[in-house]
Protein backbone atom coordinates (compact mmCIF):
# COMPACT_ATOMS: atom_id res chain seq x y z
CA UNK A 1 0.00 0.00 0.00
CA UNK A 2 1.48 3.34 -1.07
CA UNK A 3 0.69 6.72 0.44
CA UNK A 4 1.43 10.38 -0.22
CA UNK A 5 0.84 13.55 1.78
CA UNK A 6 -0.56 16.80 0.40
CA UNK A 7 -1.60 20.05 2.03
CA UNK A 8 -4.24 22.56 0.91
CA UNK A 9 -5.69 25.71 2.43
CA UNK A 10 -9.46 25.57 2.79
CA UNK A 11 -11.82 28.55 2.37
CA UNK A 12 -11.12 29.71 5.93
CA UNK A 13 -7.37 29.69 5.33
CA UNK A 14 -6.80 26.64 7.54
CA UNK A 15 -4.21 24.20 6.25
CA UNK A 16 -5.75 20.81 5.55
CA UNK A 17 -3.25 17.95 5.33
CA UNK A 18 -4.03 14.67 3.62
CA UNK A 19 -2.47 11.27 3.52
CA UNK A 20 -3.49 9.50 0.31
CA UNK A 21 -3.35 5.72 0.30
CA UNK A 22 -4.05 3.26 -2.46
CA UNK A 23 -6.32 0.63 -0.94
CA UNK A 24 -7.64 -2.74 -2.05
CA UNK A 25 -10.83 -2.55 -4.07
CA UNK A 26 -12.53 -4.81 -1.49
CA UNK A 27 -12.21 -1.93 1.00
CA UNK A 28 -14.29 0.31 -1.26
CA UNK A 29 -17.99 -0.38 -1.64
CA UNK A 30 -19.13 -0.80 -5.23
CA UNK A 31 -21.78 1.40 -6.83
CA UNK A 32 -20.12 4.82 -6.59
CA UNK A 33 -20.81 7.61 -9.09
CA UNK A 34 -18.71 10.33 -10.68
CA UNK A 35 -18.22 13.39 -8.46
CA UNK A 36 -15.61 15.41 -10.38
CA UNK A 37 -13.65 15.38 -13.60
CA UNK A 38 -9.87 15.86 -13.24
CA UNK A 39 -10.09 18.31 -16.18
CA UNK A 40 -7.31 16.52 -17.99
CA UNK A 41 -7.05 16.97 -21.74
CA UNK A 42 -7.62 14.07 -24.09
CA UNK A 43 -4.54 12.26 -25.43
CA UNK A 44 -1.09 13.03 -24.08
CA UNK A 45 -2.44 14.63 -20.89
CA UNK A 46 -4.44 11.47 -20.17
CA UNK A 47 -1.27 9.41 -20.61
CA UNK A 48 0.65 11.74 -18.27
CA UNK A 49 -2.03 11.55 -15.57
CA UNK A 50 -1.96 7.76 -15.67
CA UNK A 51 1.85 7.78 -15.59
CA UNK A 52 1.79 10.07 -12.54
CA UNK A 53 -0.63 7.71 -10.79
CA UNK A 54 1.87 4.92 -11.41
CA UNK A 55 4.64 7.03 -9.88
CA UNK A 56 2.63 7.75 -6.75
CA UNK A 57 0.63 4.57 -6.22
CA UNK A 58 2.04 1.78 -8.38
CA UNK A 59 -0.17 -0.45 -10.49
CA UNK A 60 -3.96 0.10 -10.33
CA UNK A 61 -6.43 -2.23 -8.65
CA UNK A 62 -7.33 -3.46 -12.12
CA UNK A 63 -6.69 -2.62 -15.75
CA UNK A 64 -8.07 -3.90 -19.05
CA UNK A 65 -7.51 -3.44 -22.78
CA UNK A 66 -11.02 -1.96 -23.06
CA UNK A 67 -10.60 1.80 -23.58
CA UNK A 68 -13.98 2.42 -21.90
CA UNK A 69 -12.88 0.62 -18.72
CA UNK A 70 -9.12 1.10 -18.82
CA UNK A 71 -8.12 1.13 -15.15
CA UNK A 72 -9.20 1.97 -11.62
CA UNK A 73 -7.56 2.86 -8.31
CA UNK A 74 -9.32 2.93 -4.95
CA UNK A 75 -7.99 5.78 -2.77
CA UNK A 76 -8.38 6.65 0.89
CA UNK A 77 -7.67 10.27 1.89
CA UNK A 78 -7.14 10.88 5.61
CA UNK A 79 -6.98 14.49 6.81
CA UNK A 80 -5.13 15.91 9.82
CA UNK A 81 -8.22 15.50 12.02
CA UNK A 82 -8.30 11.76 11.33
CA UNK A 83 -11.35 11.92 9.07
CA UNK A 84 -11.13 9.53 6.10
CA UNK A 85 -12.69 9.86 2.64
CA UNK A 86 -12.67 7.15 -0.01
CA UNK A 87 -13.02 7.55 -3.75
CA UNK A 88 -11.91 5.96 -6.99
CA UNK A 89 -9.93 7.35 -9.88
CA UNK A 90 -10.65 5.65 -13.17
CA UNK A 91 -10.69 5.95 -16.94
CA UNK A 92 -14.10 5.06 -18.34
CA UNK A 93 -16.28 5.74 -21.35
CA UNK A 94 -16.25 9.50 -20.69
CA UNK A 95 -12.54 9.68 -19.88
CA UNK A 96 -10.79 10.19 -16.56
CA UNK A 97 -13.00 10.70 -13.51
CA UNK A 98 -13.17 10.59 -9.74
CA UNK A 99 -16.01 8.56 -8.23
CA UNK A 100 -17.38 8.28 -4.72
CA UNK A 101 -20.44 7.40 -2.66
CA UNK A 102 -20.41 10.91 -1.20
CA UNK A 103 -20.57 14.36 -2.76
CA UNK A 104 -20.20 16.49 0.36
CA UNK A 105 -17.86 19.47 0.50
CA UNK A 106 -15.15 17.62 2.46
CA UNK A 107 -15.03 14.67 0.05
CA UNK A 108 -14.91 17.01 -2.94
CA UNK A 109 -12.06 18.99 -1.35
CA UNK A 110 -10.08 15.80 -0.71
CA UNK A 111 -10.66 14.64 -4.29
CA UNK A 112 -9.65 18.01 -5.75
CA UNK A 113 -6.47 18.01 -3.64
CA UNK A 114 -5.73 14.50 -4.87
CA UNK A 115 -6.09 15.53 -8.52
CA UNK A 116 -3.82 18.52 -7.98
CA UNK A 117 -1.14 16.34 -6.41
CA UNK A 118 -1.25 13.78 -9.22
CA UNK A 119 -0.92 16.49 -11.86
CA UNK A 120 2.24 17.78 -10.15
CA UNK A 121 3.98 14.36 -10.09
CA UNK A 122 6.39 13.19 -12.78
CA UNK A 123 4.99 10.29 -14.86
CA UNK A 124 6.47 6.82 -14.69
CA UNK A 125 7.44 4.94 -17.85
CA UNK A 126 4.63 2.74 -19.15
CA UNK A 127 2.80 1.74 -22.32
CA UNK A 128 -0.73 0.38 -22.69
CA UNK A 129 -2.56 -0.92 -25.75
CA UNK A 130 -6.34 -0.63 -25.80
CA UNK A 131 -9.33 -0.95 -28.11
CA UNK A 132 -12.65 0.90 -28.33
CA UNK A 133 -15.12 -1.95 -28.69
CA UNK A 134 -17.80 0.11 -30.46
CA UNK A 135 -15.54 1.67 -33.08
CA UNK A 136 -12.64 -0.78 -33.33
CA UNK A 137 -10.17 2.08 -32.81
CA UNK A 138 -6.80 0.91 -31.49
CA UNK A 139 -4.96 3.08 -28.98
CA UNK A 140 -1.36 2.98 -27.81
CA UNK A 141 -0.46 5.46 -25.07
CA UNK A 142 2.20 5.83 -22.44
CA UNK A 143 5.23 7.80 -21.24
CA UNK A 144 8.98 7.40 -21.70
CA UNK A 145 11.57 9.48 -19.86
CA UNK A 146 8.94 12.08 -18.94
CA UNK A 147 7.60 12.44 -22.50
CA UNK A 148 4.04 11.15 -22.96
CA UNK A 149 2.27 10.07 -26.14
CA UNK A 150 -1.15 8.94 -27.36
CA UNK A 151 -1.70 7.34 -30.75
CA UNK A 152 -5.10 6.22 -32.08
CA UNK A 153 -5.60 4.24 -35.27
CA UNK A 154 -9.08 4.36 -36.78
CA UNK A 155 -10.42 1.46 -38.84
CA UNK A 156 -11.37 2.18 -42.45
CA UNK A 157 -9.15 5.27 -42.37
CA UNK A 158 -8.49 5.02 -46.13
CA UNK A 159 -12.17 4.95 -47.18
CA UNK A 160 -13.41 7.85 -49.31
CA UNK A 161 -16.87 9.20 -50.12
CA UNK A 162 -18.53 8.92 -53.54
CA UNK A 163 -19.89 12.45 -54.01
CA UNK A 164 -18.49 15.03 -56.41
CA UNK A 165 -20.92 17.60 -54.99
CA UNK A 166 -23.80 17.72 -52.57
CA UNK A 167 -27.24 17.04 -54.09
CA UNK A 168 -29.51 19.94 -54.94
CA UNK A 169 -32.67 20.44 -52.90
CA UNK A 170 -36.13 20.45 -54.39
CA UNK A 171 -38.25 23.45 -53.47
CA UNK A 172 -40.60 21.17 -51.55
CA UNK A 173 -37.71 19.86 -49.41
CA UNK A 174 -36.73 23.38 -48.46
CA UNK A 175 -40.31 24.58 -47.96
CA UNK A 176 -41.03 21.64 -45.66
CA UNK A 177 -38.33 22.72 -43.23
CA UNK A 178 -39.21 26.41 -43.41
CA UNK A 179 -42.80 25.58 -42.44
CA UNK A 180 -41.91 23.70 -39.24
CA UNK A 181 -42.92 25.62 -36.13
CA UNK A 182 -42.57 24.23 -32.62
CA UNK A 183 -42.69 27.64 -30.93
CA UNK A 184 -45.94 26.81 -29.10
CA UNK A 185 -44.74 23.43 -27.87
CA UNK A 186 -44.10 23.07 -24.15
CA UNK A 187 -40.84 21.24 -23.53
CA UNK A 188 -39.26 19.95 -20.35
CA UNK A 189 -35.99 19.53 -22.25
CA UNK A 190 -35.66 23.14 -23.36
CA UNK A 191 -31.85 22.83 -23.44
CA UNK A 192 -32.23 20.70 -26.58
CA UNK A 193 -35.48 21.75 -28.28
CA UNK A 194 -35.72 25.47 -27.62
CA UNK A 195 -32.18 26.87 -27.76
CA UNK A 196 -30.66 27.60 -31.14
CA UNK A 197 -27.34 25.90 -30.38
CA UNK A 198 -25.74 27.44 -33.47
CA UNK A 199 -22.41 28.22 -31.86
CA UNK A 200 -20.79 24.84 -32.39
CA UNK A 201 -20.39 24.76 -36.17
CA UNK A 202 -21.73 26.18 -39.41
CA UNK A 203 -24.23 23.32 -39.62
CA UNK A 204 -27.77 24.66 -39.11
CA UNK A 205 -28.63 22.34 -36.25
CA UNK A 206 -32.29 23.38 -35.70
CA UNK A 207 -33.25 22.45 -39.28
CA UNK A 208 -32.25 18.80 -39.06
CA UNK A 209 -33.31 18.50 -35.42
CA UNK A 210 -36.82 19.84 -36.09
CA UNK A 211 -37.24 17.85 -39.29
CA UNK A 212 -36.49 14.63 -37.41
CA UNK A 213 -38.79 15.66 -34.57
CA UNK A 214 -41.57 16.43 -37.04
CA UNK A 215 -41.29 12.98 -38.66
CA UNK A 216 -41.27 11.19 -35.30
CA UNK A 217 -44.32 13.17 -34.15
CA UNK A 218 -46.55 12.36 -37.17
CA UNK A 219 -48.13 9.22 -35.74
CA UNK A 220 -48.35 10.55 -32.17
CA UNK A 221 -51.04 12.50 -30.34
CA UNK A 222 -48.41 14.86 -28.93
CA UNK A 223 -45.10 16.24 -30.18
CA UNK A 224 -42.35 13.73 -29.41
CA UNK A 225 -40.23 14.57 -26.37
CA UNK A 226 -36.65 13.62 -25.54
CA UNK A 227 -37.99 11.27 -22.87
CA UNK A 228 -39.98 9.45 -25.56
CA UNK A 229 -36.94 9.43 -27.86
CA UNK A 230 -34.96 7.81 -25.06
CA UNK A 231 -37.69 5.22 -24.44
CA UNK A 232 -37.89 4.30 -28.13
CA UNK A 233 -34.12 4.03 -28.25
CA UNK A 234 -34.08 1.66 -25.30
CA UNK A 235 -36.85 -0.47 -26.82
CA UNK A 236 -34.96 -0.70 -30.11
CA UNK A 237 -31.60 -1.54 -28.56
CA UNK A 238 -29.71 1.72 -29.12
CA UNK A 239 -28.68 2.35 -25.47
CA UNK A 240 -29.32 6.13 -25.37
CA UNK A 241 -27.52 7.98 -22.60
CA UNK A 242 -27.62 11.78 -22.49
CA UNK A 243 -28.28 14.84 -20.34
CA UNK A 244 -28.21 18.61 -20.60
CA UNK A 245 -24.42 18.43 -20.22
CA UNK A 246 -24.11 16.01 -23.17
CA UNK A 247 -26.32 17.43 -25.96
CA UNK A 248 -24.16 15.67 -28.55
CA UNK A 249 -25.40 12.33 -27.16
CA UNK A 250 -29.02 13.58 -27.25
CA UNK A 251 -28.61 14.33 -30.96
CA UNK A 252 -27.21 10.84 -31.49
CA UNK A 253 -30.23 9.35 -29.70
CA UNK A 254 -32.61 11.40 -31.83
CA UNK A 255 -30.78 10.52 -35.06
CA UNK A 256 -30.74 6.80 -34.31
CA UNK A 257 -34.44 6.65 -33.49
CA UNK A 258 -35.40 8.83 -36.45
CA UNK A 259 -33.43 6.75 -38.97
CA UNK A 260 -34.76 3.49 -37.53
CA UNK A 261 -38.43 4.48 -37.28
CA UNK A 262 -39.02 6.89 -40.19
CA UNK A 263 -36.96 5.52 -43.09
CA UNK A 264 -37.64 2.48 -45.23
CA UNK A 265 -35.68 -0.74 -44.77
CA UNK A 266 -35.70 -4.14 -43.13
CA UNK A 267 -34.90 -4.42 -39.44
CA UNK A 268 -31.46 -5.99 -39.92
CA UNK A 269 -28.37 -5.73 -37.73
CA UNK A 270 -26.55 -3.88 -40.54
CA UNK A 271 -29.33 -1.29 -40.80
CA UNK A 272 -29.30 -0.90 -37.03
CA UNK A 273 -25.58 -0.13 -37.17
CA UNK A 274 -26.08 2.21 -40.13
CA UNK A 275 -28.67 4.16 -38.11
CA UNK A 276 -26.10 4.65 -35.36
CA UNK A 277 -23.43 5.60 -37.90
CA UNK A 278 -25.76 8.18 -39.47
CA UNK A 279 -26.51 9.67 -36.05
CA UNK A 280 -22.87 9.81 -34.99
CA UNK A 281 -21.94 11.57 -38.24
CA UNK A 282 -24.62 14.20 -37.66
CA UNK A 283 -23.40 14.76 -34.11
CA UNK A 284 -19.86 15.12 -35.34
CA UNK A 285 -20.96 17.73 -37.88
CA UNK A 286 -22.81 19.76 -35.22
CA UNK A 287 -20.59 19.28 -32.16
CA UNK A 288 -17.26 18.06 -33.55
CA UNK A 289 -17.86 14.81 -31.66
CA UNK A 290 -15.81 12.16 -33.50
CA UNK A 291 -15.55 8.69 -32.00
CA UNK A 292 -14.11 6.73 -34.91
CA UNK A 293 -15.92 4.62 -37.50
CA UNK A 294 -18.51 1.99 -36.65
CA UNK A 295 -18.36 0.41 -40.12
CA UNK A 296 -17.36 1.20 -43.70
CA UNK A 297 -20.50 3.24 -44.35
CA UNK A 298 -19.69 5.33 -41.30
CA UNK A 299 -16.16 5.88 -42.65
CA UNK A 300 -17.64 7.07 -45.96
CA UNK A 301 -20.02 9.38 -44.10
CA UNK A 302 -17.19 10.88 -42.07
CA UNK A 303 -15.15 11.33 -45.26
CA UNK A 304 -18.13 13.10 -46.83
CA UNK A 305 -18.35 15.49 -43.90
CA UNK A 306 -14.60 16.15 -43.95
CA UNK A 307 -14.78 17.00 -47.66
CA UNK A 308 -17.61 19.52 -47.19
CA UNK A 309 -17.01 20.77 -43.64
CA UNK A 310 -15.75 24.17 -44.80
CA UNK A 311 -18.42 24.47 -47.48
CA UNK A 312 -21.49 24.16 -45.25
CA UNK A 313 -22.40 27.74 -44.40
CA UNK A 314 -26.19 28.00 -44.60
CA UNK A 315 -29.46 26.28 -43.83
CA UNK A 316 -29.69 25.08 -47.43
CA UNK A 317 -26.15 23.65 -47.35
CA UNK A 318 -27.04 21.83 -44.13
CA UNK A 319 -30.09 20.21 -45.73
CA UNK A 320 -28.08 19.26 -48.82
CA UNK A 321 -25.54 17.54 -46.55
CA UNK A 322 -28.37 15.85 -44.62
CA UNK A 323 -29.88 14.41 -47.81
CA UNK A 324 -26.44 13.34 -49.03
CA UNK A 325 -26.10 11.30 -45.83
CA UNK A 326 -29.49 9.69 -46.46
CA UNK A 327 -28.35 8.70 -49.95
CA UNK A 328 -25.07 7.33 -48.66
CA UNK A 329 -26.84 5.07 -46.13
CA UNK A 330 -29.63 4.30 -48.62
CA UNK A 331 -32.22 5.74 -46.23
CA UNK A 332 -35.50 6.90 -47.76
CA UNK A 333 -37.95 8.85 -45.65
CA UNK A 334 -41.34 7.22 -45.27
Amino acid sequence: MMEVIKALLNKEGVKRMYIFQAIEIQQFKLGSSKIISPEVGFGQETAQFRGSLLTLFGEPNFKTSNAENAFQYAIRATDNTGQAYTFTVYEGSSGLAIGSHHRDTSTLLAAQTFVQYVKEASPADFEEKMVYGDTGSRIVYGCKDGVCYYNETLPFSNVSHNYEELPQLSQSQLDEVLAIDFSNTTDEDSWFWKEELLKFSNVHFPSIRDLMRKDLSLSRANTVSLKEVEQIGLEEGFHPNFSASTPEMALIALGEVWAWKTTAGKATQKRHLDCSSFAWTLSRAVYGFHGGNLNKNHARANALYEAYEDKISSQEDTLRFFYALLDLFKFKRL
